[in-house]
């Protein structure tokens, strides 16, 4: 696979497949977003470097943070990626689908589209996006 300019960056890490594999109980003790532990991208300058490097259009994952939790103490990805290098990110898609085609496949391309909810006033929107292969 190549990243190319332009592109949106989709990473599968599996967590929201196993989350939805809890009971109803499971999921009620779960613990508070400041206390579990997740994969995803380190939350360290030196990663958002890399995907201003790779000149991603935006980076959206499956789990619920896109950096990896616990994350290092000041260090936040969300606020180089959003902020600094207006760098849009997804949490929590629904991959699964897609990384099944991609793997029968063997291509690992799509086209992503998305429209967001016109909400006035509002801060963030729904992502309603759609791979299309």
């Amino acid at each position: 696979m190549e990243v190319r300019p332009g592109d949106i960056l989709l990473i599968s890490t599996g967590w929201l497949r196993w989350y939805q594999t809890l009971s109803a109980e499971r999921r009620a003790a779960f613990p508070p977003a400041s206390s579990f532990v997740t994969s995803g991208l380190s939350a360290d300058e030196s990663m958002a470097r890399l995907l201003w490097d790779l000149h991603v259009s935006a980076v959206a994952a499956d789990n619920p943070a896109l950096e990896a939790y616990p994350r290092h103490e000041g260090q936040f990805l969300h606020h180089h990626l959003l902020n600094l290098l207006g760098i849009p990110i997804g949490e929590l898609w629904d991959l699964d689908e897609l990384v099944a085609d991609c793997r029968v496949s063997g291509t690992w391309d799509c086209l992503l589209v998305s429209a967001p909810m016109g909400l006035r006033g509002g801060a963030g929107s729904p992502a309603n996006a759609i791979a299309i292969r």
